[in-house]
């Protein structure tokens, strides 16, 4: 008689020690999201290490097999944990938008969603929450789309009345690249194909291949993302700080910095 099969949640398990949640990101997103970022490098860097190696000091092809799962796999979590924190930046800013002068809710409601300036909230998103507090921003965040779309962000952020972009021209050629990367492997199971590789310019030689990185990739991600991060928030603090008026309260100008602050295990890379 074969054994009963366990249900898939079952497998679920608690980790006391885990080192990212929801309430990290929403208390202060890049901080939250370097972390992971670092967790994943240091694990990835843990296999390089440990891994079977040939006598010339190659790996041998069970190694880089497994590498290349482990790599497809921890760009599709870290693309995974960047939609967090976009979507924990903006949420955080829509609770803090009250301090903002710029701030207009008609221009917000326009410009955040090009639906006749209709944001869609599902009753079901909502009751989710019954008998706690509802997190505005955060309710507001899950009922947008497109946050795969580094340029549909900086219209996001830019409704609520700050003046630069999140991201620049080079850091959207750049998110672009991993956000399709990502797709290929959600969606094609780590292979480019001609359509999706002709969606990003940057990507177009690499069509009809499987998607296989470099052993340097991981880290390279890593360090770039902790860049895009660094710029990204320093810009959102100065637009901020310079929006709550000419003499905000200090206690104002705290919030912001604490919640728009960039901080990593792996400070020299920043």
């Amino acid at each position: 008689m074969a054994p009963a099969l366990k249900a898939f949640e079952s497998y679920l398990k608690s980790a006391p020690g885990h080192k990212t949640s929801m309430a990290a990101y929403t208390a202060c997103p890049a901080q939250a999201f370097l972390l992971y970022l670092c967790d994943a490098y240091d694990a990835y860097t843990h296999c390089l290490n440990k891994f079977t190696k040939k006598a010339d000091g190659s790996y041998n092809k069970d190694s880089e097999d497994s590498l290349r799962h482990i790599a497809c796999a921890i760009l599709a979590t870290s693309m995974g944990h960047f939609e967090t924190y976009q979507k924990s930046i903006f949420a955080g800013l829509v609770e803090r938008s009250g301090a903002l002068q710029s701030f207009d809710l008609g221009k917000f409601l326009k410009q955040a969603d090009q639906r006749n300036g209709q944001i869609t909230i599902s009753p079901e998103r909502l009751l989710a929450f019954r008998t706690l507090a509802a997190p505005v921003g955060l309710v507001l965040a899950d009922s947008l789309g497109a946050w795969h779309s580094p340029s549909r962000v900086n219209g996001y952020i830019k409704a609520l009345g700050l003046k630069q972009d999140m991201f620049t021209r080079a850091e959207i050629e750049d998110l672009q690249v991993l956000w399709q990367l990502r797709h290929s492997i959600v969606h094609t199971g780590a292979w480019l194909t001609r359509p999706d590789a002709s969606k990003v310019k940057r990507l177009s030689t690499f069509a009809e291949r499987p998607i296989v990185f470099g052993d340097m990739f991981v880290n390279a991600m890593a360090r770039r993302f902790h860049r895009i991060v660094k710029c990204a928030n320093g810009r959102l603090l100065a637009d901020a700080i310079a929006d709550l008026g000419p003499a905000p309260a200090a206690t104002l100008k705290t919030d912001f910095t604490t919640f728009l602050a960039v901080a990593s295990p792996k400070s020299t890379w920043l």
